[in-house]
């Protein structure tokens, strides 16, 4: 935790299942991890991803998963989402995890390539039972970045078997409530949406707008905490 300094953190670890690490490093990699079932992973400093060294074709959240074939739960923390948005994201993974039921992602909701990478991610869970978004609040003080994203409606049946749902540090955006929107109509699964703004302000008229979406699932509960 809390590491500096490093340039290339190359995981070769054939027994190693749980893994957990945050700090300041430029790359990433695993190898000869095919046990690997738990990773939490922070990148603790922004990515401009104009720089020319975030410039290349090749994906990184595509190489991430390469040799994570078992991966049950993964934590993306900080800025890390940043650094998987870094190339060519495609619609989908190569290969599903097929055994991921549990993903939590900090992202900044009006970033646009931080969303590709959280719904190539998201398409590539087709078994995922429970997920935190986590809103970067120093994002969101920023001057709002107008973005349809999830306005679009051809992603059907994206959320089969999701069953919990945790949104948190929004502070109403369009963007964000976008995506609320968005999975309560693609979620037919869905049993309990908690949703926990990062300030007071503007919390009723949130709360009235929740109330307003339609939802794909007669089971799906609401649940509006104080921030």
């Amino acid at each position: 935790m809390n590491f500096t300094g490093v340039s290339h953190l190359n995981i070769d670890a054939p027994n190693l299942q749980f893994f957990d690490i945050g700090g300041i490093f430029d790359d990433v990699s695993f190898q000869n991890t095919v046990h690997l079932a738990l990773i939490s992973i922070g990148l603790y400093v922004n990515i401009d991803n104009d720089d020319s060294d975030a410039q290349e074709s090749s994906s990184k959240l595509v190489r991430f998963f390469v040799n994570l074939p078992h991966i049950r739960r993964l934590e993306v923390q900080s800025y890390f989402l940043k650094y998987l948005a870094i190339g060519n994201v495609p619609s989908r993974l190569p290969n599903p995890c097929v055994d991921l039921n549990y993903l939590s992602i900090r992202i900044d909701f009006d970033d646009l390539e931080e969303n590709i990478a959280a719904l190539c991610l998201l398409r590539s869970c087709p078994n995922l039972q429970e997920l935190e978004m986590l809103a970067r609040p120093e994002e969101q003080a920023s001057e709002e970045r107008s973005t349809n994203f999830w306005e679009d409606d051809h992603w059907s049946s994206l959320f089969a078997h999701l069953k919990v749902v945790k949104v948190s540090g929004i502070s109403g955006g369009k963007s964000e409530m976008d995506f609320i929107k968005f999975l309560l109509s693609n979620a037919p699964m869905l049993e309990r949406l908690t949703v926990k703004p990062a300030s007071q302000d503007g919390e009723w008229e949130l709360m009235k707008e929740l109330l307003r979406f339609r939802r794909a699932s007669i089971y799906a509960e609401v649940i509006y905490l104080d921030p």
